[in-house]
């Protein structure tokens, strides 16, 4: 009786308690006979806050890359980013089987598409190429502060230069206002290049067989026999960051076909593509300058993106299991402060944010996780009320206190050795829903994001729902 009695009440103080606002103080009374009587209570703990270095725990493999630099006016350091395509074959890839024209590419280019940017539309940029000497390893986990410089050799110096805008007023507007238009940076490649593709292809051994069809049987023989991968930097200018959907090589050649009368008496331009997809690594590389001030900052908390500034929280996790009977509800809320300063572009808001362990921060994407209620939790940005809600972290709270109960039974120095085992650090994510809605991936949101939250000095409120029979 008492059993079904208090999960019926815990519902009860569930739904009051998710629904209500943060002034709330009390949300539950006796309502059973004295025999069976329940006390539904609000506590009120407070958990402490401070801006981290994201440093090199960000994972630099992505389906989306980034390019240019932009002075932060924040910090007044430069942010710059950089990154490392190989490029995806499609399986036993085939050239013309009569060979092509001239045996030679007529073109070769990399466009970098792109539907959204930041900083100024109209600021020039500049950017190189390098082809890499030295392939990115399948299963290594690369991370935003990798050294590019591994896989190439600079000295040798870049195969391309492109300069360029976010908007290319070159394209007329009828077609950069069009449904199906994606704006891109095309960047011509070194025929030389485009003629390795085709020789390779015909490539034969001493006998006459051929031996070249086999390099383009996968991605794996394409990128360790045709080409490694590219480098893309940017040299030059400041205000504008591309965000990459999509890297691809083209390479143009000349073949004869079939006219209309039958006869191989045409001549046609076709193209081969090999695009930058999910099967084969892109790497990010970021340089956001000294974050420093923001860290030491103690008026507030940071999210700053791409690997910049995370928040880290230490709960209160022994004072509130110590302080009441049965905890049912634990929610906390992080309420972001509006941009004071006006700047001339706007960072943009996180859409969510993680809550994950702070020893588990690793792991939980390195291993592809999805966040599971228990050492990991969700939130998107409530922008009516200006804040990312937490609605229950009870089973946090209290996976943490039993942790922390048999650490110390077995070994009285496991705190010292963990210190972290009561924190949680707050990450900007992205997800990825199925068809269903349901969120399949998690991944950190890279984009030019900056928002400060109540935090440091000022102290997180949890509120607790307890229940105690008497």
């Amino acid at each position: 009786m008492k059993r079904k009695l208090f999960l019926f009440l815990t519902a009860i103080a569930t739904l009051l308690f998710v629904g209500c606002d943060d002034n709330t103080d009390m949300l539950g009374t006796s309502i059973v006979p004295d025999g069976d009587k329940m006390e539904i209570d609000t506590v009120t703990f407070y958990a402490g806050s401070r801006s981290i270095l994201a440093n090199d725990s960000i994972l630099a493999n992505t389906n989306r890359v980034y390019l240019g630099r932009y002075t932060d006016p924040e910090t007044g350091t430069v942010f710059s980013s950089d990154f490392i395509a190989q490029f995806n074959c499609v399986e036993n890839y085939g050239f013309p089987t009569e060979g092509v024209l001239g045996d030679s590419a007529y073109k070769i280019e990399l466009k970098l598409f792109y539907n959204s940017y930041f900083g100024d539309s109209l600021n020039t940029m500049k950017c190189e190429v390098f082809e890499l000497d030295k392939t990115l390893q399948e299963g290594v986990p690369y991370y935003t502060n990798v050294d590019p410089s591994e896989f190439y050799d600079e000295d040798a110096g870049p195969i391309a230069e492109k300069t360029y805008c976010a908007i290319d007023y070159s394209v007329p507007d009828s077609v950069r206002f069009g449904d199906d238009y994606t704006p891109s940076v095309t960047i011509a490649l070194p025929q030389e290049l485009g003629n390795r593709f085709i020789h390779k292809y015909y490539e034969t051994n001493a006998e006459g067989d051929s031996i070249g069809k086999q390099y383009f049987a996968n991605s794996d023989n394409f990128i360790n026999n045709i080409l490694k991968g590219l480098y893309v930097r940017c040299t030059q200018g400041d205000g504008t960051v591309i965000y990459v959907s999509m890297a691809r090589v083209n390479v143009y050649f000349r073949q004869m076909v079939k006219s209309s009368s039958g006869k191989v008496d045409s001549l046609a331009v076709s193209i081969a593509t090999f695009s930058s997809t999910k099967e084969v690594l892109q790497v990010n590389k970021f340089n956001n300058g000294d974050l420093s001030s923001l860290v030491d900052d103690n008026s507030c908390t940071y999210l700053k993106t791409p690997a910049g500034v995370f928040t880290e929280v230490e709960l209160p996790v022994n004072e509130i299991v110590e302080s009441v009977d049965t905890l049912n509800l634990a929610k906390i809320v992080f309420t972001r402060y509006n941009q004071t300063s006006d700047y001339q572009y706007k960072y943009t808001i996180p859409a969510a944010l993680l809550m994950v362990r702070k020893c588990d921060m690793y792991s939980f994407f390195l291993q592809n996780e999805i966040y599971d209620n228990v050492k990991s939790y969700y939130a998107t940005f409530n922008s009516t009320y200006n804040q990312y809600v937490f609605n229950n972290i009870s089973r946090l709270i209290n996976y943490c206190r039993d942790e922390y109960e048999e650490g110390v039974a077995a070994d009285p120095e496991w705190e010292s050795k963990n210190p972290d085992w009561n924190k949680v650090v707050l990450i900007p994510v992205t997800s990825t829903k199925d068809s269903n809605g349901s969120i399949v991936a998690v991944t950190h949101d890279l984009k030019m994001n900056s928002i400060r939250l109540r935090g440091g000095k000022d102290k997180i409120a949890i509120k607790v729902v307890t229940s105690t029979f008497n």
